[in-house]
């Protein structure tokens, strides 16, 4: 048994009234953690593309079902209701049971996941007594599963152990779980995020839309890589796996209304870097949602409502910016605070300005001093210029001095940019969202390197 995960279940672990519900939890080295909102009967669509996985791997993991709502009138009485619908037909699945005051449609994906080899847990957080507190959210869910799931985990033979975080309105391939175990095989790391693609939506609107959205998160990502920057990784929940030793390390889901996935891979990457599993991919729901006050579905929305989408993407001279700061750290490790404060106006009067405002001077002085190895100190600047400060950066700049600017323009830019190391794009507004989409995701898979530094003391 790992110390460290000992140590979280017994100090940091979720403290509440909820359990897991399973038939057995004997041999289980992996477990998919899934939150539910109202989201019968899409959740059964979830559960049958997992049930397609390696028989072998779906014996040794549990799928844990975190149902779960506030309670009334914080959450709708129709929430309620769906999710106390999910509950009764979970726990029918866990006994491989047909299930009652179901459609034909539901009924043949509940007799085909009954069919298979799928291992389904269920935790009730929508029950009476049971439900979250009013300030609970997707966050707490998430880390109800994990914490329970990794209780669960922690008895058996640690190993390579792994929480996997998915969606209710996610889809995944066969392969899933077969190239995640094989990716932690390989690699001797703590975390990863799995390839993504939005489903494709039958509505033409929502199709554009979600692929505008897709884009920028790609193009954002391309700008991240050109900078080199070790956090050049996706946020997005339903992507993430940690090994169950890195999840205590870092003491756990952030319990946030929203962007708990984003604080937690930044968390996970100060200590042992993120790499891309490209060997098999997720696919959430291209759907609106304004459960969250931002994240896919609240973006869509907005894109839809204003019917335009000409000023989303970053200007890519940000990307150059950030860029020759963080090449500039690693070659002036000897020099004091206000020597690379001067030497950043020559990079952007911005950045030095930006760098003043978060007290570089203070934390540069107080790194020195504590990590006189140039190694060490390098690791100590990334852990503290992180994945939220090189945010707060990008915006800086996006405020002060480098509007956003229209999709065509920022991928004409950047491809400029890396002439001539990828295939030209010929720009031109008659190119639609999806080609866009299909040619930055083939260019994130170029640029993708696993270059990430080693950030780790």
């Amino acid at each position: 048994m790992k110390n460290h995960v000992k140590k979280y279940l017994d100090r940091y672990a979720e403290r509440g009234p909820w359990q897991l519900e399973a038939s057995s939890f004997q041999g289980i080295r992996t477990a998919v953690v899934i939150p539910s909102l109202a989201e019968y009967p899409t959740i059964l669509e979830t559960l049958y593309s997992l049930s397609l996985n390696s028989p072998l791997e779906l014996g040794r993991t549990l799928v844990v079902c975190v149902v779960n709502n506030r309670a009334f009138p914080h959450a709708a009485m129709g929430e309620i209701n769906n999710n106390q619908k999910t509950i009764s037909i979970l726990r029918s699945l866990m006994r491989k049971k047909d299930c009652e005051g179901v459609d034909c449609n539901e009924a043949l994906l509940i007799s085909k996941i009954n069919q298979s080899k799928i291992r389904l847990g269920c935790v009730d957080a929508s029950s009476t007594g049971l439900e979250l507190p009013a300030e609970g959210g997707v966050g707490l869910s998430r880390k109800i599963g994990m914490d329970l799931s990794l209780a669960l985990l922690e008895r058996s033979d640690m190993g390579r152990n792994l929480l996997l975080s998915l969606d209710a309105d996610t889809l995944v391939e066969s392969s899933y779980l077969t190239e995640i175990k094989k990716h932690f095989q390989r690699k001797k790391e703590l975390a990863a995020v799995v390839s993504f693609a939005h489903q494709a939506s039958p509505d033409a609107l929502l199709r554009e839309a979600i692929a505008h959205y897709e884009s920028f998160l790609r193009y954002h990502l391309i700008g991240l890589q050109y900078a080199r920057s070790p956090y050049a990784f996706h946020t997005i929940g339903s992507t993430i796996v940690s090994s169950a030793e890195g999840y205590a390390m870092v003491r756990g889901m952030p319990k946030r209304l929203a962007g708990e996935d984003f604080y937690f891979l930044n968390k996970l990457n100060k200590i042992s870097p993120i790499s891309i599993i490209h060997g098999t991919t997720v696919f959430p729901s291209p759907r609106i949602s304004l459960r969250t006050p931002f994240g896919t579905g609240n973006k869509v929305d907005r894109l839809l409502q204003e019917q335009k989408s000409e000023n989303l993407f970053y200007d890519p001279q940000i990307f150059v910016i950030l860029g020759d700061w963080l090449s500039s750290i690693e070659s002036q490790l000897h020099l004091d605070g206000e020597e690379i404060l001067l030497a950043t106006e020559s990079i952007d009067p911005l950045l030095k300005s930006f760098l003043q405002q978060i007290h570089f001077l203070y934390t540069w002085d107080k790194l020195k001093r504590n990590f006189p190895l140039k190694k060490n100190l390098l690791c100590q600047f990334h852990t503290w210029f992180d994945g939220f400060k090189t945010l707060k950066l990008i915006h800086y700049l996006t405020e002060n001095k480098y509007p956003k600017i229209s999709m065509h323009e920022a991928v004409r830019r950047v491809n400029a940019m890396l002439q001539p190391k990828v295939p030209n794009w010929k720009s031109g507004s008659e190119k639609s969202a999806a080609d866009v989409l299909t040619y930055l995701r083939e260019l994130e898979k170029m640029m993708y390197k696993p270059w990430l530094m080693d950030i780790t003391a």
